[in-house]
């Protein structure tokens, strides 16, 4: 008895020590605009599946994302929607230029899944009813919503209801809340939906999406996840997704 005692103490004490001194998974976290949130949730399992380092997702606006980074959010990459965000944050020396690159080009479209035919530009510049957009004061795909209004002489004219990020306003049409809106087109090839018209791209400005490092936490699995993600095989899966 006083043996077996002996060796359940010894066989307790051992898996304690082992829990303990067990190395951690690396793991880095990474500000995601909220356009490119699904794509990047599926290039981070990919990724971790390759070199079995974690990668946490956390997706807002991108002016949201960037407000968080300024107050400390402990991000190692930041993935925005926008080139304006990323040089704020090299202007402000939270970030060194030469960590940036860009990673996507959006499109923007027209969307109106209750239509019964082909969306046309007709159909856009004659919308009337309320349309939904990202808030351009938070969003890149909001701004570039804004942009393309007024470019077709729309923008005094159309009402319209704002989200807080593209994804909110894409659920505003999903959900029949909204007829219509200015989306993503990457929201649209996702959920592969219909009846929608997409934006010339001259109606705005390009909607370059630029990625950045942040500090030199997990600097060597970071800017291996940048590799990652700039690599022929991603980024022609990036394309797939609904981005130049």
């Amino acid at each position: 008895m006083y043996l077996i005692i002996v060796s359940v103490i010894t066989l307790s004490s051992m898996t304690s020590f082992a829990s303990t001194h067990m190395p951690k998974t690396p793991t880095i976290n990474v500000a995601v605009a909220s356009n490119f949130k699904l794509t990047a949730l599926d290039i981070a399992q990919q990724f971790n599946t390759i070199y079995g380092i974690k990668v946490n997702i956390v997706s807002a606006s991108t002016a949201t994302l960037y407000k968080q980074i300024l107050h400390g959010a402990p991000f190692q990459l930041f993935l925005s929607a926008d080139k304006k965000h990323i040089q704020l944050l090299i202007d402000k020396q939270r970030a060194s230029n030469d960590d940036a690159f860009v990673y996507a080009q959006g499109k923007l479209v027209f969307w109106q899944p209750q239509a019964t035919e082909t969306l046309t530009i007709h159909d856009f510049l004659n919308y009337a009813e309320r349309l939904a957009i990202a808030n351009p004061s938070f969003a890149p795909y909001g701004l570039a919503a804004e942009q393309t209004l007024r470019s077709v002489n729309k923008w005094q004219k159309q009402p319209y209801v704002k989200g807080n990020n593209i994804n909110q306003t894409y659920q505003f049409v999903e959900s029949g809340n909204v007829p219509a809106g200015l989306v993503a087109y990457s929201s649209i090839i996702q959920s592969r939906q219909n009846h929608y018209f997409i934006i010339p791209q001259n109606w705005y400005q390009p909607l370059q999406q630029v990625g950045i490092i942040l500090g030199q936490q997990q600097e060597k699995e970071t800017n291996l996840f940048r590799q990652f993600l700039l690599s022929d095989n991603i980024q022609h899966y990036i394309t797939s997704q609904g981005y130049n």
